[in-house]
């Protein structure tokens, strides 16, 4: 029997079902029976975590670790979150858990290390927040990140993110990924060897699109992830 998936979700909706749908298409079944138990708790009322650290908006670490607290209860032997944000908070969710929480952050630093050149420029797109806190170079940090310019960040990024019409807003749809791509074409001239969808949004627009450079999404490597521990 493969081991037991707990998915602290909620953060947001759209993304919780977007790792369950990776999770599933990565496992190797022949029928029903054969695949992942996954155990969810969807739970947008988990405080913003950008909020939470730009503004001293409310902390989601109490909701996060009694998620994980309830998840173990009921018979998961993983944690994961598909939040890149939220791994800000991972520590915090770890004390409270005596099962992995799987840090999606440290997956896409081992799979740079493997499978790119230190050194080499790398586009990073990602929340305010975690581009304020340093999430990513924390991790990522032997790698010259290519940050897109300030107003980039805020009318491009954050509005296909955050926006009336963003894709947390209404999903996935056109004019969230124009703003991507055109943030994307914003920093070409120095030359990225890839581009990190460092928020599950950025992750669902980029989604099947066609770029020159790789795509790497921290939620497949997630998945990837999972899929591996649950039949180790």
């Amino acid at each position: 029997m493969p081991k037991t998936a707990g998915i602290l979700g909620g953060m947001g909706p759209k993304s919780t079902v977007e790792l369950m749908r990776k999770i599933i298409n990565r496992t190797p079944a022949g029928k029903d029976q054969d695949h992942i138990r996954i155990l969810v708790d969807n739970r947008p009322q988990i405080p913003d975590r950008t909020s939470a650290i730009l503004e001293n908006g409310p902390s989601p670490v109490s909701m996060m670790q009694e998620s994980a607290e309830m998840l173990e209860k009921w018979g998961a032997e993983m944690v994961a979150i598909a939040c890149n944000t939220a791994h800000y908070f991972v520590e915090d969710i770890q004390k409270v858990a005596t099962i992995p929480v799987i840090n999606m952050i440290e997956l896409l630093s081992n799979h740079l290390n493997a499978n790119h050149t230190q050194g080499q420029p790398v586009l990073l797109l990602a929340t305010t927040g975690s581009l304020k806190i340093n999430l990513f170079q924390k991790y990522i940090g032997n790698f010259r990140l290519v940050i897109p310019p300030e107003e980039v960040q805020r009318d491009l990024i954050m509005e296909a993110i955050y926006g009336e019409q963003g894709i947390k807003a209404i999903g996935n749809n056109a004019s969230s990924r124009k703003k991507v791509l055109e943030a994307v074409d914003s920093v070409a001239a120095q030359k990225p060897a890839c581009v990190i969808a460092g928020c599950t949004e950025i992750g669902i627009a980029l989604d099947g699109v066609a770029l020159k450079i790789p795509v790497i999404d921290p939620v497949d490597l997630l998945a990837n992830e999972i899929v591996e521990r649950a039949f180790g």
